[in-house]
Parts: structure tokens; sequence; C-alpha cells
């Protein structure tokens, strides 16, 4: 049984896996080629990689990417897609009604998802590390330290890890496409809100913790390893419980209404009032989440009632 539910779940994805590897490649080798474009323009000896690739610190040094940025976008689609497409697509149901185990599927389904994650995002650095190591002109230095290369790969793959645990886990509650990905980008996005909001409490003193950047960067990476495992459990036991009776609505389930809302209201007041100027912008921004999130959540019975209403006043 364990067998067919992997080769069946992988000859689903295996697609979009492959797609997602060449398109994370393509990015990789683009990037490197600019780069080598902009190396050449430049006269006299340089050194790509600085001498800050020697602290255990997340490497931020300019022209070389130690960790990719576009790895966290391949983590964070991948884990969108994998669980949207299969609800969409009703292989969920395929899958259930052929009598596997719900979570031997899910777990089965996850660990594919994080192996491919992980083989694409080593293959993609190999590519772009090589690139470097052979096509550089010789008076472009290029020096390598374990130091800083270990810190950013940590940290970039617990990043990974973390956006594609936070997508996985929102594709499997949210059950309309549009709103999902609207949703996630939203979400992403305010996450530097948040960040920002991290790094002001420990600068001021107010966390007692007076952080450097490299435990900054580590907690992170802790952080993110944590909210996933997190994600993943909590996602198995709601694997077990889902109901296709709400493909299509906005939370396949019903119950996760009240929390997903109070949530979402204390999390867009915290975040706005805290980087606001005054208590003035906090209460603007309470009322608005509040009310967005109200017709978001309860969208299908108003947006109903607001369809007869006009219907009839039509009529």
């Amino acid at each position: 049984m364990q067998n067919q539910v992997t080769k069946l779940i992988w000859r689903r994805h295996r697609r979009t896996f492959v797609l997602a590897g060449l398109l994370s490649l393509l990015v990789g080798v683009a990037n490197d080629l600019i780069t080598l474009h902009t190396l050449n323009q430049m006269p006299g000896h340089t050194e790509l990689v600085k001498a800050s690739i020697n602290h255990w610190q997340v490497y931020e040094g300019g022209s070389f990417p130690a960790y990719s940025f576009w790895l966290f976008i391949v983590a964070w689609a991948l884990g969108l897609v994998l669980m949207n497409q299969d609800l969409k697509d009703n292989f969920n149901q395929f899958l259930f009604s052929s009598g596997f185990s719900r979570q031997r599927v899910y777990w089965t389904k996850l660990w594919q998802g994080l192996a491919a994650t992980f083989v694409i995002v080593v293959l993609t650095l190999a590519v772009q590390y090589g690139i470097f190591w052979v096509s550089l002109p010789a008076r472009v230095g290029f020096h390598l330290a374990w130091p800083g290369l270990i810190t950013s790969w940590g940290y970039g793959l617990a990043g990974s890890l973390g956006m594609f645990a936070m997508c996985w886990f929102a594709a499997l509650i949210v059950g309309q496409t549009g709103a999902l990905v609207v949703t996630l980008i939203g979400f992403t996005l305010s996450l530097s809100g948040v960040a920002a909001i991290f790094e002001r409490l420990n600068s001021k003193g107010g966390l007692g913790w007076d952080l450097n950047g490299a435990q900054l960067a580590w907690l992170s990476a802790g952080s993110w390893v944590v909210a996933a495992l997190i994600l993943f459990i909590w996602g198995a036991y709601l694997y077990q419980h889902l109901s296709l009776e709400h493909n299509g609505e906005y939370l396949l389930f019903p119950e996760l209404r009240v929390p997903v809302y109070i949530v979402f209201v204390v999390y867009v007041t915290g975040v706005n009032g805290f980087n606001g100027t005054d208590g003035y912008s906090t209460v603007i921004s309470f009322l608005v989440a509040a009310a967005f999130g109200y017709f978001w959540l309860w969208r299908p019975s108003i947006m109903a009632k607001w369809h007869r209403w006009r219907s009839q006043r039509e009529g």
C-alpha cells in the first residue's frame, strides 16, 4: 500500500517538481550571467565574495548569492501548488475513495514535496556556484569559506522550510485558489513588518536580549523550523478530517472561521498599530481589518443576499 501511494503521488506531481526545478535553474543561471556581464565591465582586480564570508553569519555580499532569494519563492510556490492542485482536481477524492489511509497520503505527499524542494535547492546552488567557478575572469577572486556558507545555507533552508509549510497549511484550509493566493501574498509581504517590529524591540532593549545580527539570524531560522513543525502536525490532524463537501468555500473547515477572523484582526491591527505613528492609525487599522475580515470570511452569504436584492430590484 505504501509503495502504491508513493508511486501515485510521484506520478501526479513529478511534472510540477521538474518544472519548478527547471525554472529555478533558469533563474539562477540568468542571475549569474547578469553578474558575470557586470564584472566583465569592471576594470582591475576585484573580489566577488567579501571577507564577511569568513564569519559565522548570513552572508550578504552584494553580487554573490550564498543562498538565492529565488529559492524561497520556489519553496513558497511548491507548498501552495502541491496541496491546492490535489484539491481542485479531485485527486484527494480519488485517493480517499481508493482506500488509502489519509495520514499515509498526507505524510507521503509532504516528504515528497520537501525532498523535491531540497533537491531543487541543492541543484540550483551547485549550478550557480559552478558557473562562477569556471566562468569568472582571472582578475576576479572567488574565495569561499565554510562559516558564511554553512550559516547562509542553514538560514536559507530554514526559511524555505517555513515558506513551504506556511503555503502548504494555507492551501489545506483555504478552498478558493484566487483567495488563497491573495491571502498568502498579503501575509508574506506583512512578514517584513513583523521583522521590523522585532528588530526595533531588540535594538531598543525592549526584549532584554540585545542580540547581534548573527544571533538574530539563528533565532529567525529556529522560529521558522518550529513554526513549520507545528503547521505540519496541525495539518496532519486537519487532513484527517478534511470534508470534500466544502470544496469551493473560502475555508474548508467552517469551525476555523471565528479563530481565523480573530487572528486576522489582531494580527493586522498589531502590525499596523506598532508601525504607526499614533493611536488614531491603530483604531483605523482595527476598523478596516474587522470590516474586511468580516466580509472576506462571510462573503458567500453576504454576496448571495446582495445578488438576490439586485435581481429583485432589476426584475
